[in-house]
């Protein structure tokens, strides 16, 4: 894992090579190390609508898949409007197999980066009792090959 310094030589960078990171830490480190560079935050949950949520896996993947690729499209950037995206609730992803493959399809380039944000032991989302969020497990899902780029936290 690489230190915050490093993702802050990183973010100033003149431009980024289809970068999608991963942040173990919290939502607040990360600001911090982002320090005054702006940037949009996306949560996956907000995706869905409470009231009328799809009826098995296959639906909640297709769903998640479709909203996320509609989000992703709405933002734009460009040399002169640069984009940093972090994911929150990024364990929707890998629960329901979306992996990646939509960010790198329609958001990445080299004037947008994409910061997934593992949050851990110190999540502060309120989960159901019946679900439960194993920080390790997602940390190794998405270091495999063919998914983040580099791990970045405070303490790297």
């Amino acid at each position: 894992m690489k230190s915050a310094t490093h993702l802050q030589a990183l973010v100033k960078s003149r431009s980024w090579d289809k970068e999608i990171l991963l942040w173990a830490g919290s939502e607040k480190s990360l600001q911090q190390a982002l320090g005054t560079d702006t940037f949009i935050v996306l949560d996956l949950l907000d995706l869905f609508d409470p009231s009328s949520l799809p009826l098995d896996e296959d639906a909640t993947r297709d769903q998640l898949r479709e909203r996320l690729r509609s989000r992703l499209k709405e933002i734009h950037s460009g040399p002169d409007n640069r984009a940093i995206l972090v994911v929150k609730s990024i364990g929707l992803l890998a629960r329901y197999s979306v992996g990646l493959t939509v960010f790198y399809d329609w958001f990445v380039s080299s004037f947008t980066l994409v910061i997934l944000l593992l949050e851990g032991g110190q999540e502060t989302t309120e989960w159901p009792e019946e679900v439960r969020c194993e920080s390790n497990r997602l940390l190794k899902y998405f270091s495999e090959p063919g998914m983040v780029k580099e791990v970045f936290t405070t303490n790297g």
